[in-house]
């Protein structure tokens, strides 16, 4: 086999033609894999070489971590694992709970027997005091002697007293040497019989009081001090397990008694231990887990003495215990091992008969990969991986023949496309040659070239339908001379015969009717192209293109030019369009000069007139030519105002007619913007005194001196105020005027009817009002504000207009301080 490891990422590899030195291969670039068409390293050398190389990179690459034969065997093992496992868990926890149970028996019989044994020697203790309260003895001389026979007999008994019925103490005898005892206040009080005390101790020796009540109502009771070390060798021998103890402990959790080889001495306090310190508080259970003084763990079973306020303890040491549990581990480990063992061997038989056949595919998707399709897989293992061979085979037979017509096809696709990329890039050009220019000669002259050049043809023509009789002339051509200057009637049939606009192929030329066949044909030419130009509007004319070779023009120049026919159409029209608009364009400007003129001229003739019809009247009124009647003074008065009114509006017309011309020319001088405001006021003043309106100025006193129209700007504030005054009834009219970075701002405000948002964008236009209405209250040519803006523009400032219907208008002009440095910079 070629492969070894487990599997990798597959390598796209070459593949080499036969009797070829050219590589072919899907992939190439970065990878290092040329693609289709380059040529084959020098390094690859023979074919030998060639396969052998070929082998090396088709290698198992991958690492043991990745591959599927770890998986196979880790699966297998641990599913063999996992069972034992479970199986060993289940079987130690059923021996704990019978080992716990087994132990916890074995305790609780030792337990009941010590019991029994420490209640008969408590048994025999009492009997041996007890024959001192006999009833013969009535007398105090005789209970002392009875108490000093029982010291003598009953060693251990340390000291003996008796209290009479009211609890008074009437005789005690103790020990010769024995250490001074008080009995009586740990002694209990029996209600009819015995009864032993709790436990006490004097150093380390363990002594209880045991109370006996004489016969007889009120005879009294015998209190003696006994000993319980005798306690000690009571416990039955042999606690259960080598290491196994058992100790008599009081309330306290001392030790009373012990069995032997236990480890606490009698008298230790052993509280600290938990087993213990459950007994303390009342409780423990059999088989409870503690420790040792020695901080060992052990398992421990308790039990009660009803004779003596204390518990035997019986104890083994844990390890000890669970021995059994121990040696069940260690088979079970042993176990464990050993499946671990086999199920890894039968793993790797199992995953090998796996992995080999997989190897082997795995290698022959390589060589698929790599367009190798000549490899074949050989696999006799008669399952489904055989199968699977073979049909890897029969793809591989298909994916040969596949690629060899796929390679054909793409190339014969990649030569269309070139051919297309290369007509996109023509038809693009020539969109762009006959779109450069709006001239319609150089249009149609662009639309022959192009499409020669496109079609290859040899000479071209467009011939344009004329407007008057509809025949077609010729408006360009490539190679003017070979064609007629018009075409016979009979060539506007072709766009009837071509509805969907298609091209008209013509093998000979003698076949169009139409065509001057003859001529063409002595002047070289064999066959032509008819493209007729049409759009939706209808048709426009068509091109005729010439070619001296025998045949016809192919199908793929044929659409070509058909496409660009549709280009040419829309810049023929567009050429058309604009020589038409600069035509009217043309008219448009000289009718507008002619206008502008004609008001000059009429403002300046009526100007004329008008001065002298006023100063008669100025005459007149003076007295000039003698005395009038106060009838005739109104009269002229009348007159003077309509004609002043009447110069005002011829004023306004000729200023607009100047501006409009280009005329209109400013004086740049210095002047002072207060002085202008005043002026204005004043000749305003009588304005408002007859409407009854307060005008009142508000300038700064330190405004710098400006350059500027002074007349012109007097002219802008006079018409703005005498609107203010004009359109305003009741209220007042507000002049303000500062300075500040350079610029003027001069705000006229008005308390009149206001103007709406809609109107606030047009009333700077000619001839335009707010009420334009042939029954408007207020006069005028609607030039006044039109003519301000204007005047303000040529200052290099602005106006604008801030309102509010019912709440007046507030009217703003905003002027450099030196107007000419403001146009020179700008």
């Amino acid at each position: 086999m070629l492969y070894r490891g487990s599997p990798a990422k597959p390598t796209l590899l070459p593949r080499l033609r036969p009797n070829q030195g050219v590589w072919a291969s899907r992939g190439g670039g970065d990878d290092g894999v040329p693609r289709i068409g380059a040529a084959a390293p020098a390094s690859a050398g023979s074919p030998v070489s060639l396969r052998a190389r070929i082998a090396k990179q088709v290698l198992y690459r991958s690492s043991w971590r990745a591959s599927l034969f770890r998986k196979y065997v880790l699966t297998l093992v641990s599913l063999v694992a996992l069972v034992l496992s479970i199986n060993a868990g289940v079987e130690t926890w059923i021996l704990y709970r019978q080992t716990r149970a087994s132990v916890t028996h074995a305790q609780a019989d030792y337990a009941a027997a010590a019991v029994a044994a420490m209640q008969a020697a408590l048994s025999e203790i009492e009997r041996e005091v007890s024959w001192v309260t006999r009833a013969s003895a009535v007398t105090l001389a005789q209970h002392r002697d009875d108490y000093d026979l029982l010291l003598r007999q009953v060693p251990g008994v340390l000291a003996v007293a008796f209290l009479d019925g009211t609890g008074r103490e009437q005789v005690r005898a103790r020990r010769g040497g024995a250490r001074a005892a008080d009995p009586a206040p740990e002694a209990p009080a029996p209600e009819g019989g015995a009864g032993f005390g709790k436990p006490y101790f004097i150093g380390n020796e363990p002594y209880a009081a045991l109370a006996i009540r004489h016969s007889g109502a009120n005879a009294g009771v015998t209190l003696a001090q006994v000993s319980l070390q005798p306690l000690s060798g009571a416990f039955p021998p042999g606690p259960p397990g080598q290491g196994g103890s058992a100790i008599l402990v009081d309330g306290t959790g001392r030790v009373v008694a012990r069995s032997a080889g236990a480890m606490p001495e009698v008298g230790a306090t052993v509280a600290a231990l938990p087993q213990v310190a459950a007994i303390v508080a009342g409780g423990g259970e059999p088989g409870m887990f503690g420790r040792d003084s020695a901080g060992g763990l052990v398992i421990a079973t308790p039990a009660a003495i009803s004779t003596l306020p204390a518990s035997i303890l019986v104890e083994q040491p844990l390890l000890e215990a669970m021995a059994p549990i121990r040696d069940l581990l260690f088979r079970l480990a042993s176990l464990l091992a050993f499946g671990l063992v086999v199920a890894i061997c039968a793993s790797l038989v199992l995953a090998r008969r796996l992995i080999v056949p997989i190897r082997a595919l795995h290698a022959g998707a390589e060589h698929l990969a790599a367009n190798r399709f000549d490899h074949r897989i050989d696999l006799k293992t008669g399952d489904e991986f055989e199968h699977l061979a073979d049909r890897f085979n029969h793809m591989a037979d298909q994916l040969s023949g596949s690629y060899g017509r796929l390679e054909d096809e793409i190339e014969k696709r990649t030569r269309a496309l070139a051919r297309s990329v290369d007509e996109l890039k023509a038809l693009e050009e020539a969109g762009r040659a006959i779109v450069a220019s709006l001239n319609l000669d150089a249009v149609v002259a662009a639309v022959a070239d192009r499409a020669v050049a496109l079609t290859g043809a040899e000479a071209g023509a467009v011939y344009l339908i004329a407007e008057a009789d509809e025949s077609l002339t010729l408006a360009g051509a490539q190679r003017s001379g070979a064609f007629p200057g018009e075409l016979a009637p009979g060539a506007m049939a072709l766009f009837a015969v071509t509805e969907r606009r298609d091209t008209l192929s013509l093998p000979e030329l003698g076949e169009a009717a139409w065509l001057p066949g003859a001529e063409l044909e002595r002047a070289g030419f064999r066959n032509g192209l008819v493209v007729p130009l049409a759009d939706k509007e209808g048709p426009l004319g068509l091109l005729l293109l010439l070619r001296g070779e025998a045949g016809s023009f192919a199908q793929a120049s044929a659409k070509v030019v058909q496409t660009f026919a549709h280009q040419a159409v829309l810049a023929i029209r567009n050429a058309r369009l604009f020589h038409q608009v600069d035509e009217k364009g043309r008219a448009l400007a000289i009718a507008d000069l002619h206008k502008t003129q004609f008001f000059a001229n009429m403002s300046h003739e009526l100007r004329t007139p008008l001065n002298a019809v006023l100063g008669y009247s100025e005459l007149l009124v003076d007295g000039l030519y003698g005395p009038l009647s106060d009838r005739a003074l109104d009269a002229l008065e009348r007159v003077q105002i309509n004609g002043r009114h009447l110069l005002s509006l011829i004023n306004d017309v000729l200023d607009f007619t100047k501006i409009e011309a280009g005329s209109l020319t400013l004086s740049f001088q210095d002047y002072s913007m207060r002085a202008v405001i005043e002026s204005v006021a004043a000749a305003a003043s009588s304005l408002a005194q007859n409407k009854n309106l307060a005008l009142t100025v508000s300038a700064a006193d330190d405004m710098p001196l400006g350059q500027g129209d002074e007349r012109r700007l007097t002219q802008v504030l006079m018409n703005l105020v005498g609107n203010a005054i004009k359109f305003t009834e009741t209220g007042a009219v507000r002049i303000e005027a500062e300075a500040e970075g350079g610029w003027f701002t001069v705000t006229v405000t008005d308390t009149g009817p206001g103007i709406a948002p809609a109107d606030q964008g047009r009333i700077f236009d000619e001839f335009q009002q707010i009420d334009s209405s042939s029954t408007r209250k207020q006069g005028g040519t609607g030039l006044g504000l039109s003519i301000a803006r204007k005047l303000v523009l040529l200052h290099g400032g602005r106006i604008e207009v801030e309102s509010e219907l019912g709440r007046g208008a507030a009217f703003r002009v905003i002027l450099p301080v030196r107007a000419s440095e403001e146009r020179q910079a700008a």
